[in-house]
């Protein structure tokens, strides 16, 4: 009798006699336990599709598409979705912006550093560390 494992598909060729109804058997590849259906000896054969007669009215047949393996799919490029003109602004927009800021940083760093003082830490490190302030009244030029 012939045999397969549901859980791996491995196939066996048993004794009938080794088969017992109601008795699991265990897959030597997998491991996994079944009980194996009898065999009926007056099961039909499988009936056979008969194709349907060619004639002048019968249209050509397209052939089948072929099944894609995993590894196919995988090195399929996706399809992306255009992309919108409106984001694509926006993005110009948000570096421009934060380039112009960044900038305007460095280049009026010293009156930044004079009106906020705790600026001083970061835009010290482009250079330029503005004199300090002349405080009123506690120096008198002579």
């Amino acid at each position: 009798m012939q045999i397969a494992c549901p859980s791996c598909a491995a196939a066996y060729d048993v004794p009938d006699a080794r088969l017992k109804p109601g008795r699991s058997v265990r897959c030597s590849a997998c491991g996994a336990e079944w009980k194996p259906a009898p065999e009926d000896d007056a099961t039909p054969p499988p009936e056979v599709a008969t194709p349907p007669p060619a004639g002048p009215e019968a249209e050509p047949a397209a052939p089948p598409t072929p099944l894609l393996t995993a590894m196919e799919r995988l090195a399929a490029e996706p399809s992306r979705p255009p992309r919108s003109p409106a984001l694509l602004a926006a993005w110009l927009l948000t570096f421009l912006l934060l380039g112009g800021g960044g900038i305007s940083a460095v280049v009026w760093r010293a009156d930044i550093m004079r009106t906020w003082s705790p600026s001083s830490r970061i835009l010290a490190l482009f250079g330029g560390l503005p004199e300090k302030p002349a405080v009123i009244g506690s120096e008198i030029p002579q």
